[in-house]
């Protein structure tokens, strides 16, 4: 902030306390959560299936936010004039989470969905198997295409007065990365993850094995909530900012939009926390109360009966 001899003042905002006290929950938390569901992947489960390896990624991805936010949490509390660096890194992380965990959450819904709606697929079910080599090519992806904005874009001129998140979203709100971040980074992965899920849930649902109670409905439609609801609360709002920061480029400090960026950011972050419930509910419901076998055997069957019957006929 400026006063009026053209000074800058370190007046404390007040909602320093409410994100100090957002980013302290989503740390607790979503180390806690993380770290157990990590533990139940590699040690106390026999579970080896490619929906798995991309919950194994996305718990990573949800813990390098996590051991980030303490630095955010350190700036909200007391105000320390942090290097620029070390801001910049932090912004990084954020990104390099985010969208993470927008593809391995997709990724999960469409391994699924071609798991129930295609078992005697055979392309797609080698395609299932070259689950590693997708995470591998995810993270690739999205820490390559997060650092080119920091490192092509000159900083504004106008962040003199301003300290690390305080800043202006110069980087992520530039046109040149703007479209492609909400088409690519966004708008093709929910589009995915609605499809999936409709295609998912009438394919379960005229199943045999749906009939003949093998599998619960309701597990099945909380397990596809799960992920809709976490690209509602927590993506939806921090790329609708940015699609108007496009028609409204970046304006003064304090703005209702300025303002409304650092909340989004705040939601995003909650998907650490959000995220386990996409473990829980595809283990429970896929891997540990029903199994992916007797689902498979199960569409099968009525695969096989209905050829059977158009056969005779």
């Amino acid at each position: 902030m400026v006063d009026a001899n053209g000074n800058c003042t370190k007046a404390k905002p007040w909602t320093d306390p409410i994100y100090a006290t957002a980013f302290s929950f989503i740390f607790l938390f979503g180390l806690l959560f993380n770290v157990l569901a990590l533990v139940f992947f590699f040690r106390f489960t026999k579970i080896r299936s490619q929906t798995t390896v991309y919950m194994k990624n996305l718990a990573c991805s949800d813990l390098l936010l996590v051991t980030s936010l303490p630095i955010r949490i350190w700036y909200y509390t007391s105000r320390p004039q942090l290097p620029p660096l070390l801001c910049e890194l932090n912004g990084l992380i954020f990104l390099v989470n985010m969208y993470g965990s927008i593809f391995f959450l997709t990724c999960i819904s469409l391994d699924r969905c071609v798991a129930i709606c295609f078992p005697m697929k055979s392309r797609l079910n080698e395609l299932r198997k070259l689950a590693v080599w997708f995470s591998t090519g995810i993270w690739v992806l999205v820490v390559g295409a997060s650092i080119p904005p920091y490192l092509l874009i000159k900083k504004s001129s106008n962040d003199s007065c301003r300290n690390c998140f305080d800043k202006d979203p110069i980087y992520v709100t530039n046109h040149v990365t703007l479209v492609p971040t909400l088409l690519i980074g966004y708008g093709i992965p929910l589009a995915t993850i609605l499809v999936c899920s409709l295609a998912l849930l009438r394919g379960v649902r005229r199943s045999t094995a749906t009939r003949m109670d093998y599998i619960d409905w309701r597990k099945i439609r909380n397990m596809v909530l799960a992920n809709v609801v976490i690209f509602i609360i927590c993506f939806l709002p921090y790329h609708t900012v940015l699609l108007l920061y496009y028609f409204h480029p970046i304006e003064e400090q304090g703005s209702p939009l300025s303002a409304s960026y650092r909340v989004t950011i705040t939601l995003a972050c909650f998907n650490a926390v959000l995220d386990p419930l996409a473990y829980y509910f595809a283990t429970e419901t896929f891997q540990k109360s029903v199994g992916m076998k007797a689902l498979k055997n199960a569409l099968t069957s009525n695969t096989d009966s209905a050829e059977g019957n158009n056969r005779s006929q």
